[in-house]
């Protein structure tokens, strides 16, 4: 009895290392069969080389564990660090891959609300899950004073081994990629996604972006852009403006009935549907929030992101012009890891966080409070004064129920959806049109507020990043977004612009550019200097050509998206796959 008790800790350290490794290879497996397009031979060879290697460095890291496993300061950080392992695998069943860096960035900057909706949502995983925390404490502390020794012989004899399987592996990838170069390629990401090589990468990922973000801490702070000026600034000067950029959370374009949704989940505003201009080809440059806000208010690109570290953002631009700026959040305030959003929202002359919010403001926690802010701003707003607001909504973000009223719990029980589902996942598309509905409606409030105004007005509304919702058919079970792989689901974005009669009649040469440029190819990059041509502010060294508003504007031959590796990577238009599939 005893030595099955001191058996425990090494037995779930090799279990905790291991499993997470068998559920990736079965994923390369169903990953090869869709990429293969039916070449057997290539499935065949392409899973073999990706098992072999991944076992083999699986049964490194166990060596390794095992022989050095008498040691207690060795021993009790293994067993603390494997409490990652929870995240691994939550990760590898809700999503189909490895923790990456982009991973670790999210964890956190979700709220503890967040954190139980998303947990709610993955019930049975959530519940097992926590068995496993139960196992990994007590693993812990039978480990803690247990001395278990191994034989340093067989420990050594499996290591060969399992080195000899790596280097089989490699030749195998060897002779599919055809170079060295490439061969490496492949091999260290099979690697980094393999764990425990994952976390280890991802940490070390974080931590170089960390120190990178704190190196460049001083010249961000004092970075001005050169020359700014306000665009006709004497016709310009006793004219109240007042725009609003409106960001949206995990809002896809298929669901939006404004851009062709059979459903009507977008009632207000396909109302006023001609006064809008929409762009139905816009995508986002990366599939989560603390990624993509980033790279849509700056003029960092996916592979100029250290930009984004090392000068302010559009928010900055603004002030430097004349314009009074406001962040109104309902995403709550983090200053973890030093948050690059909510350094964006620092900026602004007025910040509003959830935190900062009065008791009859809070509305239950919904985007109607945006709103209530909003009011509030606008009765204080002095004639002839100019400002832009920038509205940070929770918009569809998982759990979906959680972001309307009971009111707008329109779609139910399936009733006028454009696919059939199974329940579990019906319920989930009705929860989340009702979302986009109660986003329609707060938009269309944000609209109605700045007609009132009868000034020089104007809104942009975008979404961060897009969602997966079971989009492969009855066998699809994926919702979410943050995935290894890319969809199209997860960066197509409703994107468009309403324009007060006031602003028309002032920027009408403005104003047919941005109709012309509605049919083209666009980022969320393109944004910055869209934002800068809204609101007529110049500055030196512009790249005006990027703003939908420029006679000059050329869509991009292709997609630049960062992967949850923080990696850029290119798409080609056309060719973004409907699904994406999971695995590597």
């Amino acid at each position: 009895m005893r030595m099955t008790r001191k058996l425990i800790g090494p037995a779930f350290a090799v279990a905790a290392l291991v499993t997470p490794n068998v559920i990736a290879i079965f994923g390369t497996v169903k990953a090869a069969r869709l990429g293969a397009q039916g070449h057997a031979s290539l499935v065949g060879l392409f899973a073999v080389q990706s098992a072999v290697l991944m076992a083999g460095l699986s049964a490194v890291v166990v060596s390794c564990v095992l022989a050095l496993y008498h040691r207690p300061a060795p021993r009790r950080l293994l067993h603390l660090f494997l409490f990652c392992s929870l995240l691994e695998l939550f990760y590898r069943f809700a999503y189909g891959g490895a923790v990456s860096s982009g991973i670790l960035l999210s964890v956190p900057e979700t709220s503890n609300r967040e954190t139980g909706e998303l947990l709610a949502g993955h019930a049975a995983l959530t519940a097992s899950l926590s068995l496993v925390a139960l196992l990994a404490v007590y693993a812990l502390l039978v480990s803690w004073r247990t001395d278990v020794r191994f034989s340093l012989k067989r420990c050594v004899k499996a290591g060969v081994i399992a080195a000899s399987a790596i280097m089989v592996s490699l030749a195998i990838g060897a002779q599919q990629a055809g170079s060295l170069r490439a061969l490496e390629t492949v091999a260290r990401k099979q690697m980094q996604g393999t764990f425990p090589f994952d976390v280890v990468n991802a940490l070390g990922e974080v931590a170089i972006g960390l120190i990178d973000t704190r190196r460049l801490a001083a010249t961000r702070a004092d970075f001005l852009f050169p020359n700014v000026s306000l665009l006709d600034a004497s016709a310009r000067g006793g004219e109240t403006e007042v725009y609003v950029i409106a960001i949206g959370e995990t809002s896809r374009r298929v669901n939006w009935s404004l851009f062709g949704y059979p459903r009507a989940t977008t009632p207000r505003l396909d109302e006023i549907s001609s006064e809008l201009i929409l762009f139905e080809h816009v995508t986002s440059n990366a599939t989560n929030t603390i990624l993509s806000v980033p790279l849509a208010l700056t003029r960092a690109g996916p592979a100029t992101r250290s930009v984004a570290r090392a000068e302010k953002s559009i928010v900055t631009l603004l002030k430097q012009a004349g314009f009074a700026t406001f962040w109104i959040s309902n995403q709550e305030r983090s200053d973890a890891l030093s948050n690059p959003i909510s350094q964006i929202a620092l900026e602004a002359d007025h910040v509003s966080f959830p935190g900062n919010m009065r008791p009859g403001e809070r509305n239950g926690g919904f985007d109607s409070n945006l709103l209530t802010r909003l009011d509030d701003q606008l009765a204080r707003f002095p004639k002839g004064g100019k400002a832009v607001i920038f509205l940070h909504m929770e918009g569809s973000h998982f759990g979906y129920k959680e972001r309307y009223p009971a009111s707008f719990a329109r779609f139910q029980g399936g009733r006028g959806a454009p696919r059939t589902l199974p329940q579990r996942q019906m319920r989930l598309l009705d929860e989340y049109d009702n979302s986009v509905s109660f986003t329609d409606n707060v938009t269309r409030g944000v609209i109605d507020r700045l007609t009132v105004c009868g000034c020089r007005a104007g809104l942009i509304y975008f979404s961060d990043h897009g969602e997966r919702l079971f989009d492969n058919g009855l066998a699809d079970d994926d919702f979410g977004h943050g995935f290894p792989t890319i969809s199209r689901e997860e960066i197509e974005i409703p994107f468009f612009a309403w324009l007060s009669s006031t602003y028309r009649r002032a920027n009408p040469a403005l104003v047919q550019r941005l109709q012309a440029n509605a049919n083209s190819t666009a980022q969320l990059l393109n944004l910055f200097e869209t934002i800068t041509d809204l609101t007529g502010v110049d500055y030196a060294t512009r790249s005006a050509a990027l703003s939908l508003f420029s006679a000059q504007f050329l869509a991009p031959r292709g997609l630049e998206v960062l992967n949850t590796d923080e990696e850029s990577v290119s798409l080609a238009v056309e060719d973004l796959p409907a699904g994406g599939g999971r695995g590597r």
